[in-house]
This record gives C-alpha cells, structure tokens and sequence, in this order.
C-alpha cells in the first residue's frame, strides 16, 4: 500500500508540497477539505498512478510515492510508473466525465450509453490500439533488434565469418600444417568462448609470436643424445700415490760413489747386471771382472730400490690412463635443438679449459717422479697440486643435453601447446578488431528486449482477447447496477438495458436524457462499485492489488444520499480487509464525513494502523498541503461546532500571525454564519435576508458580516489577492460576532463552550 507522498511538484494547487513529518497512510484514510482546498487535484495524482501515466495532468509535474510491500518499502516517481506494482481506481468528477458517451451526436436527443468495464466506451478503439502496438512491436523486434542478433549470429553460421577466420589461420599462418577438422567454425567458437572474457592476455609480444609460430609449424629431425659422461676423477689419489714414492729411500749397503754422481750410468749398470749373472769377464770390455763384483752390484741395486723404481713406472702408467681418460669427444652441438645449444656449448667449452688445468697437474706428477729416478736413495718432497674437479662442468653438459631429451621427449605436447597458443594470439587479435565482445553485447540486450517485446506481445494478445470478451458479456454487470441505482434514486424508473452489445441507460423503457449531475453522480457511482465487484470476483481477484480513491461521493446529491452512499461503502469493504488493498475517501461534505468517522465497519473504533485522518488545506491562493485532520474536527461530530472551535481558536490568540488557517478565516466565517442563521430562522430565505434578520444594519456585526459574505464567496482567493485590505478586518469581524454570541445569545455560547 501506499504510505507516503514524499513530494509533489507543480501539480495544480500543490506547488511544492512534502511530507514532512505527517501520519503514513494506513490501511483505511479519509480525508477532509472545503471547495478548491485541493481534494480532486489529490484525486488526479492517483489518477496518473491508475493509467501509469505522468503526463496524464500536469505534464511538467514531479512527484514521489513511497509504497510498502512485504515489508519492504520502495520509492517511485513520475518517471517509473509502469514499474507501479498496484493497481488503482479513482472516483472523481474526471471519472463521471468519462462514463457518459453519446451515441447520436446530430440528435436533439442523445441517449447516453456506456460499457461495462470500460468507462469512456471505447473498447473497440483500446482494440485497435491493441492490434497497431502490436505491429509496432513486431515492427521494431524485427527490424531493429533481430537484425543485431542475426548479424552476430552470422559468426558462426555455415560459411560464416568463422569459417572464413578458420580457413585463414590455417593457410596463411600455420602453412597448412592442420586440417580442416582440427580448426573450422566449431573450433573457433570453443576458442572464442574461452579466451573472450581478456582478449589482451592472449595478444603475444612479436618477439614471442614469432617464437611460437616457429614451434607450432617446427618438425621433428633430433634425436636423444647421451646425457652423463662423468668418470672417476683419479688426480688426488695420483697425487698421493706420487708423495708416497718420493719418500721412499732404497738402502745402499755398498758405497758406488761413481753411480751415485752419473744417472746415466746408473741405469747402463743395473741393465749391465743381469747380462752378467755367472759370468767371468765383462762383455763389453772382455777383461776379467773382480772377484764379488757382480755380488756387490746386486747388494747395490737392492730389492726396495727395484720396488720404487716399480712403483715410478706405475704411477706414470696411471698418469698415462689418466690422460686418456679426459679426452672425451661430445656430439656436435647441431644435434640438440637451438635453444639448448648456447648451454651446451658453454659446457663443453668449459670442460676443456678444466682439461688443460687437469694436465697441468698431471705434469706436475710426472715431473716429481722423474726427479725421483734421480734420487732413490733419499727422501724428496713432492710439489703441491691444485685439485681440479669436472663435476660441474659435468652436471653443466648433463643439464643441456637433458633439456634437449625432455624437449624432445615433449616435443608433440609442445607442439600442440605452441599451436594454440599461435591460434589463440590470431583470434584474439580479430577478435578485438571485430569488437566481438560489444557485439555480443548488443546482441544479448537485443535479446532481451526482444523477449520483453514479446512478453508485451503476449499481453497484448491477451489483453485483447479480455477487451472482446467484455464486448460479448455486458450482461454480467446488469443486475448490480440496476440494485445500485434503486438504492442510490429511490426509485426504479431509471435502468440498464443492453442494445447492441452496450449498457443501454433508460428511463422507463426509452433512452435517459437531460439527466440532472445529482443522477450522473449516482449512476457514475453506481458502475463505479460495479467495477470493483468485478475486479472482486475475477479469478484470481484483482481487487486485494487494488488501492482505491473516492472522491466526493456525494457531490451533487442533496442530503437523503448520504445514508445511501455510506451504506454502500459500509457494506462494500467491510468484508474483509484482506479483500481490498488500500482506500481513500475524500470529501467537502462534513456531515459525510462526520457520518464516515462514526462507521464502526470502516473507521470507528479501528486500531491505529488500520485508519486515519486527514485534512487538505488552502495555504493561500498558490498552493495547498495535506496534513493530519485537527484535533477540533475529531472532537466535535459536528461542523458547526468545529467551524466554531476554529473563530474561537483565532479569536482568543495573541499573536495571530502565527495561526495556521488564516487563509480560510473567509469561508469558515461565511460557513459558520450559514449554519448559525439557518439555526436562528430555518426558512429558504438567502443567507443575506437571514444576516438582515438577525443583526441591526446600525450594529458592526452587520457590516463585518455582509463584507465577509461576500469576501468568501466561491471565488475567495481571487479577492483575496485583489483586495489585501479587506482580509486586514478579519479579526475586528471575528471579534465582533464572538461578542454578539456572547452577549446576545448566551445560552447558545454557553453550549457552544461545553458549559
């Protein structure tokens, strides 16, 4: 329901009107104003909720509504009414207005006839209207917005713009290198779904483009080259074999002072001594060798001498192998892939310069054992070495040749991976320059729309099958709208007929003219209730959506029509309130309002949040407000009374500036003046005869009240804005009759007082 009007702009006499603090509408509100304070403009703002329609009055107007539903509330403007979740119906003169029809515009007389569930009887024009939005619909679904949807659509179509993408990529990037099955239109609309959320990511440098096109085209030619050639470095062990050897001594147990000083000689002889054994003369010289010459020698040349001569020529034997050892011939570098061969051949370079510092030692080695041949019989040191190690120079090679393996190992899944990700860079290029993902974009709003469209379409199917069926079932309101108007007239004279599928209105079987706006109103009335009964019984009902506003009911009917009005009303929402969604009742008339707060079925005795109060106000000529109804009204069940309450208030303030109701001071004293006068002389003379009879023309009471008479007539506020001066002998006329009741009829003041 609604619970606020948070502003209304420029609508009529509401200039500039907020809520401010007021009593949120509640369940049941009725609501009191005199003529032109601004009810029907309040009507008329519910009138453009009921056709979702801001420009319906006031086109330039602005306003804001704040509605709760389930608990939750929101706001909506003029300009989002079609969002407007209830519906809504207004009684108002408007309303009258538009149920009349004539059907026979060059007759002198014109029968009035109307249909039921159309109020301006213009069902068959809503029914064309109907059937040209839709064309316009279907006008704009395909001519606009399917041609968005077809277009993209043409992406992925045979023959397509994906086809054509496909085709490219394969002969003019990839060299043919895949077939049609491994990347036409389906392929790349995978593609595209996957990579299309950031084009950007899948956009590769050139650098990096080029690299990876050369590996999705690339073929295999390589073969798995030998990873480890790693050996057992000997160089410490040599080395401490070497140290071992230089500092063994051999024992002389003869000296030979001559061997000692010649090397050479000393290896001629110990070669000489095994020629020798058992001979008597030299061989080399025939003369007659010495006696223990021979023996001598061999104690010489004694066994350890031998063992480290032994042991000289194993270790350089070992050296030997050691070299041998370290020449390694590696594959050509043009065996591993490009990229691994810049590490490889670092490597291998590498491992040579070790090689040159590995013989160097081993030279070393070489050089202290052949110092030792020249000094077995003493103890040498040897020369420090540096330890050379291949390990890394190994694991160097290994880690370059083992790349190009795995390389070669993965090569296909490499491949594959180069291939689409070459693929992936083409397409997201084109898919940019296509802005494909705003196309998609457009196509998916376009979609949208076009559901929404024919939803709208479905409902104007709909709505117009609803309109002819109320065409061929007038008959249905009938019966309630004659009971109505028998209630409302008294009388039976006036009926519905139905002629030519229309409501026919007639008085005594011919058709009704020159019908007074008292039987207008009535009638008006009658169809509008008739109206809610069927929003009530359609299935489902349409009515606990339904927020209705009844303005002035009884405008234009004299008194006996209260009862009638009110009765209707009674009997019509006090079913149940859980049948209606929200009512609004409006009225000038105070006994109909007096009569409405006493409805015990309606607003007497109702809690709180189920019924309120409320007063429309004229603040000056300008501009009018809604506010809560003041407490004088509540008390007093009587106009009079409260007219009463108002003067008095006035009367008895100081500073009167500040009084809320100065503008109307006019019409209530005139009002109240009425009231008092019919009271005194209850005859059909005018107000003015009445005044004459009561007060003395020579009395102030007199004039004030004759010039307030007039003052306040009807059209107030245009006097009110021409004669400023005037309105300055309010208070001296206000003061004046408060004096004459008090002192010329003082029992009715004393009542009047509650004394």
């Amino acid at each position: 329901m609604i619970r606020k009007i948070n502003r209304i702009k420029s609508f009529g006499i509401f200039k500039n009107f907020t809520w401010n603090g007021l009593a949120d509408f509640k369940k049941k509100n009725l609501i009191y104003g005199w003529n032109y304070s601004g009810k029907t403009t309040l009507s008329k703002l519910f009138q453009n909720l009921e056709f979702k329609d801001k420009n319906k009055y006031f086109p330039r107007a602005e306003f804001d509504v704040t509605i709760e539903n389930n608990n939750t509330s929101t706001s909506y403007s003029q300009n989002d009414l079609e969002n407007f979740p209830y519906d809504v119906k207004v009684f108002n003169a408007n309303y009258i207005k538009r149920i009349f029809t004539f059907d026979e515009p060059n007759s002198d007389i014109k029968p009035i006839s109307f249909y039921l569930g159309d109020p301006s009887g213009e069902l068959d024009k809503k029914i064309k209207k109907l059937d040209k939005k839709k064309a316009q619909l279907e006008n704009i679904k395909d001519n606009r917005y399917q041609k968005i949807v077809d277009e993209f659509n043409s992406y992925n179509k045979a023959g397509g713009k994906f086809s054509v993408k496909a085709k490219d990529i394969r002969e003019n990037y990839l060299d043919n290198k895949l077939d049609q099955n491994k990347l036409n239109k389906g392929v790349i609309q995978q593609i595209t779904d996957k990579i299309k959320s950031d084009l950007q990511k899948y956009i590769l440098s050139p650098t990096e483009r080029d690299k990876t096109k050369a590996e999705a085209i690339a073929e295999n030619t390589f073969e798995k080259q030998q990873e480890d050639y790693s050996f057992t470095e000997s160089l410490e062990t040599l080395a401490e074999d070497v140290r071992i050897i230089l500092e063994d001594t051999a024992p002389k147990s003869i000296p030979f002072p001559e061997l000692d000083e010649n090397e050479v000689l000393f290896d001629w002889v110990q070669t000489g001594i095994k020629l020798h054994e058992g001979e008597t003369e030299c061989k080399f010289c025939t003369r007659t060798l010495p006696e223990n010459r021979i023996s001598d020698l061999n104690s010489y040349y004694s066994k350890k001498l031998k063992e480290i001569q032994g042991g000289i020529a194993a270790a350089q034997g070992k050296i030997k192998l050691e070299k041998e050892k370290i020449k390694i011939t590696f594959p050509d570098k043009k065996n591993l892939g490009n990229r691994f061969q810049s590490d490889y051949q670092k490597a291998v370079k590498n491992y040579k310069e070790t090689v040159k510092k590995y013989k160097t030692q081993l030279s070393i080695l070489e050089s202290d054992l052949k110092r030792k041949t020249s000094n077995y019989f003493n103890n040498i040191s040897s020369t420090e070495i540096e330890l050379v190690s291949f390990e890394e120079d190994f694991k160097e090679i290994k880690n370059a040749v083992k790349a190009h393996n795995n390389w070669l190992s993965e090569f296909d899944d490499n491949k594959k991976k180069a291939i689409a990700k070459i693929i992936n860079h083409y397409l997201a290029e084109y898919l940019q320059a296509e802005d494909y993902n705003k196309k998609e974009a457009d196509k998916e709003q376009a979609l949208t729309i076009i559901s929404n469209i024919n939803s709208r379409i479905t409902t104007n199917k709909t709505n117009k099958s609803v309109l002819e069926a109320q065409l061929k079932s007038s008959v249905k309101g009938q019966t309630e709208l004659n009971d109505i108007l028998r209630i409302l007239l008294h009388r039976d004279d006036i009926k519905i007929e139905i002629r030519n599928d229309k409501f026919t209105l007639e008085r005594n079987g011919h058709p009704a003219t020159n019908l007074s706006e008292g039987e207008k109103s009535a009638i008006a009335f009658a169809y509008f209730l008739t109206e809610l009964k069927a929003l009530r019984n359609d299935a489902p009902p349409k009515l606990p959506n339904t927020i209705v506003f009844i303005d002035d009911p009884i405008s234009s009917l004299d008194s006996n029509h209260i009862f009638q009005i009110r009765s209707l009303l009674q009997n019509f929402f006090k079913k149940n309130d859980e049948d209606f969604c929200q009512l609004f009742i409006s009225t000038h008339n105070f006994e109909f309002f007096s009569m409405m707060m006493d409805s015990e079925e309606l607003f007497k005795h109702q809690k709180k949040p189920q019924a309120d109060f409320y007063m429309v106000r004229r603040l000056d000529e300008n501009a009018s407000k809604l506010t809560s109804l003041p407490n004088s009204f509540k008390k007093y069940n009587s106009e009079y009374v409260s007219l009463f309450s108002i003067l008095k208030e006035y009367h008895e303030l100081e500073n009167k500036e500040a009084f809320e109701y100065t503008i109307v001071l006019p019409n209530t004293m005139r009002r109240f003046l009425e009231l008092y006068t019919a009271m005194k002389f209850p005859s059909s003379k005018s107000l003015d005869t009445r005044i004459k009879e009561i007060f003395s023309s020579k009395d102030g009471t007199y004039h004030n009240t004759k010039l307030l008479h007039w003052f306040s007539h009807q059209n107030q506020f245009e006097k009110v804005q021409q004669h400023d001066d005037k309105l300055l002998q309010i208070d001296e006329a206000i003061k004046e009759l408060m004096e004459h009741i008090k002192t010329k009829d003082q029992l009715h003041w004393k009542g009047l007082n509650g004394e």
